[in-house]
């Protein structure tokens, strides 16, 4: 194995670590597991992984997984998590739950 390639085995590695689902502490490479098994949408994704059933019910990681599904998604100006783009206004769920819970 050269050095890109390892290089790039490691960030998929970390990228696959990150977090999903911030309720129920569901990693992106779990979702990406269910969606190579033939999930195609965020319900078949939450029945899956769970993501989407804790406390915020999908309003955090509803945006990323449905991204993960091939649906446009835009960084939120104020966090960089997703939002999606035909959202109009385009309202970033982690921030808006965020500022409902302060």
């Amino acid at each position: 194995m050269d050095d890109l390639e390892r290089r790039a085995r490691e960030q998929a590695i970390i990228e696959n670590l990150k977090p999903a689902c911030l309720c129920n502490k569901i990693r992106k490479g779990t979702v990406l597991k269910a969606i190579q098994a033939g999930a195609r949408t965020f319900e078949q994704v939450s029945k899956r992984t769970g993501v989407g059933t804790g406390p915020c019910g999908g309003r955090r990681c509803g945006t990323m997984v449905r991204g993960m599904l091939g649906e446009e998604v835009i960084p939120c100006g104020e966090c960089g998590w997703p939002v999606l783009a035909a959202a109009s206004p385009a309202v970033c769920p982690r921030c808006e739950y965020a500022r409902q819970e302060s």
